[in-house]
């Protein structure tokens, strides 16, 4: 599917659900949390610790407003915002093309998770 094409599929689903435009509790603000949630969780050594347990319990609840815990695909949307989140941190360490490359491949990671999420892309179809 073309990106462009998928993006504005995605932006039309997204407003035609909101019901208030500045609820940063919805939609894509909600999920740039989720990311640095992710990443934090998984950078964590000690899964078993107080901080992660806190960490994954929030992260959790949070999921939960954006993909059904019922979701088959709920293990690989997860996977697909913190895939996004490593690829921007990648890209604030480099500099010049490497960053910007790295910037473009999150920000096609996170149109899949929004394009998946919203029953726009099959992921059978994904390479």
């Amino acid at each position: 599917m073309n990106h462009t094409v998928l993006q504005q599929q995605i932006e039309k689903a997204d407003n035609a659900k909101k019901t208030n435009v500045l609820d940063l509790s919805s939609d894509q603000d909600l999920t740039i949390g989720l990311m640095n949630l992710l990443f934090i969780e998984d950078y964590i050594s000690n899964p078993e610790s107080n901080l992660s347990q806190m960490i994954a319990g929030v992260r959790e609840k949070l999921m939960n407003r954006i993909v059904k815990k019922s979701d088959k695909n709920r293990q690989m949307l997860e996977k697909l915002l913190l895939e996004s989140m490593q690829l921007i941190d990648a890209g604030d360490k480099q500099s010049g093309v490497s960053a910007y490359q790295k910037y473009d491949d999150a920000y096609e990671k996170y149109s899949l998770f929004w394009g998946i999420n919203m029953g726009l892309i099959d992921k059978k179809d994904i390479k």
